[in-house]
């Protein structure tokens, strides 16, 4: 199976020579844009609307009898875009097109017999048959037949360059991305694979490419997906084993437990005096541990094992949830608790904003937020609920991912619910480990149940939505510690 996959990859096209070959493309391609573009240039020349290079040395051979047996030489004899001077003998300048210094330069030139003028041009040199001496300075360049072309447009040559540039620009902005769509759609699949394999979405079918070295990388993705999913499944059973046999030790803990809770009311019952009492006391304290330490089990087992069903409520709705059951929890403490509730947003009639969650998780993880503000408050002291909306990056406050949510960078939007006590506040310490699994920082709290769930199994189910749990401290007169739960919001 392995040699047979070998052999189909070493069958596909390889970088190098997918590179070549739009290389090869392109070098045809501007050979061709050289030949259209010369055809194109014969053809106006053919057709006479351009002038050809000699055009002026030509046209000078032709009237150069007519210049030599004319008394006064004008403009109509001489080429267009050509200038010219008739001298005496002597050297002195009679009339002409020259400018001052083209006088000067077209004598010295005609003295020592240079046919090339400085700064470009030609010099042709008649003798006139009264003995006055045409000097005639033209240029060897092709020339738009149309005067009007010829003012306002460069020569032919380079009007041609400049398409030529042009067009040059054009093709190989075309190729490279024609190139790079190509090479896109190819990378595309190994996107998608690695995507998949990102989010353990292992049950996808394996995907291919044209490219050797493309699908060399899904042949090992193809195998790493394999092996993990055997080490998903291997795990998966690990865990279910370690649920049950921790689901059995409950079991079986709680009927020696039981049996021993029951005989030491028994003995309570029978009226113990002195030490007696004093150790069966101790007996019945030390059960009551034991049944909360297996309820902290349970709790334990389902904050990582629960999956309810996900459903799509609206801000409003989630707000008032949040505030009601934040006042009766509050009440079942005999603590104060005020409560302020966003207006304009959350108090109107917008219900366009949604937050996709589990409900009862979410419930669930700000009853245990509420519980520790108020297991942090004192009860001559009261809390304060603060539910918002607000924006923060990706950056800062980083989302979880377990609704299949794609993390993008830029702002997100949340509903803030923040619970702020009226206990000392959150140490350093706290601060940083306090939403972790067994944290038990209960120094200032009254009630002395706390077994570091809370906050952990907040943060838990927070993050499946998409959001997160914060701790801080309060920065209002009167509070201490301020934790806030973040739920993301979607439009």
């Amino acid at each position: 199976m392995g040699d047979w996959i070998s052999m189909e990859v070493r069958k596909k096209r390889t970088l190098a020579g997918m590179f070549i070959r739009y290389i090869c493309i392109f070098c045809v391609g501007t050979l061709l844009l050289i030949a259209i573009l010369l055809l194109v240039f014969m053809g106006i020349v053919n057709a006479g609307l351009v002038l050809p290079a000699n055009y002026a040395e030509a046209e000078l051979n032709m009237n150069r009898e007519k210049i030599a047996e004319a008394d006064y030489v004008d403009k109509g004899m001489i080429p267009e875009d050509s200038t010219y001077g008739v001298y005496e003998a002597s050297g002195k300048y009679l009339y002409g097109t020259f400018v001052k210094q083209d006088r000067k330069n077209a004598w010295e030139c005609y003295q020592e017999n240079k046919v090339f003028a400085e700064g470009g041009g030609n010099y042709r040199f008649l003798l006139k048959e009264n003995g006055e001496i045409c000097i005639v300075k033209y240029y060897i360049a092709a020339q738009f037949s149309d005067s009007f072309l010829r003012k306002y447009l460069p020569p032919p040559v380079i009007c041609l360059m400049i398409l030529f540039v042009i067009l040059f620009v054009v093709q190989s902005i075309w190729i490279s991305k024609s190139f790079g769509k190509k090479l896109h759609k190819e990378l595309q699949v190994l996107n998608k694979t690695t995507e998949c394999v990102r989010r353990q979405n292992l049950e996808f079918e394996d995907m291919h490419s044209d490219i050797r070295e493309v699908e060399e990388v899904l042949c090992s993705l193809s195998r790493m997906r394999e092996a993990l999913q055997r080490s998903l499944k291997q795990q998966w059973k690990l865990e279910k084993r370690r649920r049950e046999q921790a689901a059995a030790l409950a079991h079986d803990i709680k009927t020696p437990l039981t049996v021993i809770k029951g005989n030491a009311e028994l003995l309570d019952e029978e009226g113990l005096d002195g030490a007696g009492k004093e150790y069966n006391e101790y007996i019945l304290k030390s059960a009551e541990e034991i049944e909360e330490y297996l309820v902290v089990l349970q709790d334990m087992m389902l904050a990582e094992e629960m999956q309810e069903e996900v459903i799509s409520v609206s801000c409003k709705e989630m707000a008032g949830k949040l505030a009601d059951r934040a006042k009766v929890l509050a009440e079942s403490f005999r603590i104060k608790a005020e409560i302020s509730v966003q207006d304009g947003y959350l108090g109107g009639t917008n219900n366009f904003d949604k937050i996709v969650c589990s409900l009862g998780q979410i419930q669930r993880a700000w009853d245990n937020i509420v519980d520790n503000a108020l297991e942090r408050t004192p009860e001559h002291k009261k809390i304060q609920v603060v539910i918002e909306r607000v924006e923060l990056t990706e950056e800062k406050y980083p989302a979880g991912e377990n609704i299949g949510r794609e993390s993008s960078k830029g702002e997100k939007s949340y509903l803030a619910a923040k619970v702020l006590d009226g206990g000392p506040g959150f140490t350093d310490e706290e601060l940083i480990c306090a939403a972790e699994q067994f944290y038990q920082g209960d120094k200032s709290r009254h009630e002395k149940k706390h077994r570091g769930l809370g906050l952990y199994t907040a943060s838990k189910f927070a993050e499946r939505q998409g959001g997160k749990v914060m701790l801080e401290h309060a920065g209002e007169e009167g509070f201490g510690g301020a934790v806030t739960l973040m739920l993301r919001i979607e439009r």
